[in-house]
């Protein structure tokens, strides 16, 4: 029996694509920064794609950085995955009246500036509505099933404002998110590159759910 084809663009680690590069009735493939979706090309009958290109330019927090905001360098790659998913399904015969991808889907940010060009997104979701004890809201697009929340009708505790990291104190003070920036070593830069690094891997709950829903 011939393997699921999954690409996986704009992925150095793949922790989207976790469950399915563990399932050995999957052919997963990484498309990083060494080989660059600008020069890959679907190969195969491809069963699904997912995307993350870079959420450098969209992001809100990009107001005072010291590169200015270059939006059109921020679409560039998200052109090149549209082009990558597109590609997939030029070849659909004539005679298919469904899509031949059995899923696509590109990750940013919901907060960012991506859905001023994609549109509202297919689907948002935030750790914690998967069993994270931490926030951070995303949004996806595309075509796919959309994995049900299970602790969305449940507050994740009490708790006071956001701490940056995009945790929060509990009532007794206590730090609750795992990338909270005092958490790291070293300056202050540093520190933010840590913890925009953790914090750009997909929640764990979250891909075992986009996994189950779209298998």
């Amino acid at each position: 029996m011939d393997k699921k084809i999954i690409y996986h663009l704009c992925a150095d680690i793949g922790s989207d694509s976790k469950y399915y590069q563990e399932n050995t009735d999957y052919d997963v493939r990484l498309i990083g920064k060494k080989i660059g979706v600008e020069n890959a090309h679907p190969e195969g009958i491809v069963y699904g794609v997912i995307a993350n290109p870079p959420c450098t330019h969209f992001s809100i927090a990009r107001t005072c950085a010291k590169t200015p905001r270059d939006l059109q360098e921020g679409m560039r790659l998200v052109k090149e995955c549209l082009r990558f998913i597109w590609e997939c399904q030029y070849n659909t015969p004539q005679d298919k009246r469904t899509c031949p991808l059995n899923f696509w889907v590109i990750e940013n940010p919901a907060t960012g500036m991506l859905k001023y060009f994609l549109g509202k997104p297919t689907y948002q979701y935030s750790p914690e509505e998967f069993g994270s004890d931490f926030t951070k809201r995303t949004a996806l697009w595309g075509y796919f099933n959309p994995p049900p929340k299970p602790f969305m009708q449940f507050p994740i505790r009490k708790c006071i404002p956001l701490v940056s990291g995009g945790g929060r104190h509990d009532k007794n003070g206590s730090i609750k998110s795992p990338t909270a920036i005092m958490n790291y070593k070293g300056n202050f830069e540093e520190k933010r590159t840590q913890q925009m690094n953790d914090r750009s891997i997909c929640y764990e709950g979250f891909a075992k759910a986009f996994y189950e829903a779209n298998r």
